[in-house]
């Protein structure tokens, strides 16, 4: 069976799968060069609690959203916070974003999720970056679509004891499936059609050196 046959019955079989996309895209870690280096001055606070979900740019509300966030998430409640770069103008004048987001709707990269999912991608339907700062956090959720998702991590030496780490759950959520620490250019694929597929991202508890930084992406796809 070769890795890419491997991959689809691990998709088939789980809903999701992940793996290094280096090794399929080569050119990948060239583009990504220097993500950790996008200032900070571009990045929003985007924060989901009991009042809704706000995304906080350079704005001082952010700090006490933040605490209803953590309140939210100790009582256990869907709450999340960190922060993201939207696809936006500004966004793409970074050579990084554009890279990378060029690099995931192009046509090795359709034809790669095509032989992992079964599926032909067509577009690109969202795209942004996120990072997840001390004590940020994403609580557990499904992300239900019509077609597939992808979260490619950029992150360079990641300590898993500072937590950030995505876990995958069973489907009455009490039990974790798959632990993914933050290795750069690990790319994980799930199901958002046919199945839904519980995971979250577990506080980042220090202030590492390391920035734990991903790209999300929603594929329409037929």
């Amino acid at each position: 069976m070769s890795k890419i046959e491997s991959l689809r019955e691990t998709f088939d079989v789980e809903g999701f799968v992940y793996f290094d996309l280096s090794e399929f895209l080569p050119g990948l870690p060239r583009i990504a060069e220097g993500v950790e280096r996008i200032e900070d001055r571009f990045w929003s606070a985007i924060i989901k609690n009991r009042d809704g979900v706000a995304d906080y740019y350079q704005d001082s509300r952010a700090a006490a959203a933040h605490e209803m966030a953590i309140a939210d998430y100790t009582a256990g409640e869907f709450s999340y916070s960190f922060k993201r770069l939207e696809d936006t103008p500004t966004s793409n004048r970074n050579f990084v974003f554009w890279g990378v987001k060029t690099l995931l709707s192009s046509e090795p990269m359709f034809e790669l999720l095509k032989q992992i999912t079964g599926r032909q991608a067509t577009a690109i339907r969202r795209f942004y970056f996120n990072r997840f700062d001390e004590g940020e956090f994403l609580y557990t959720h499904t992300d239900p679509g019509q077609s597939f998702g992808l979260v490619l991590n950029l992150t360079k030496g990641w300590e898993p004891n500072h937590g950030g780490l995505t876990m995958v759950q069973t489907d009455d959520r009490k039990a974790i499936r798959a632990c993914l620490v933050p290795t750069e250019f690990q790319a994980l694929i799930f199901d958002t059609s046919a199945r839904l597929i519980p995971h979250f991202v577990s506080m980042v508890t220090a202030r590492p050196k390391a920035k734990r930084i991903a790209v999300v992406v929603r594929y329409d796809a037929e």
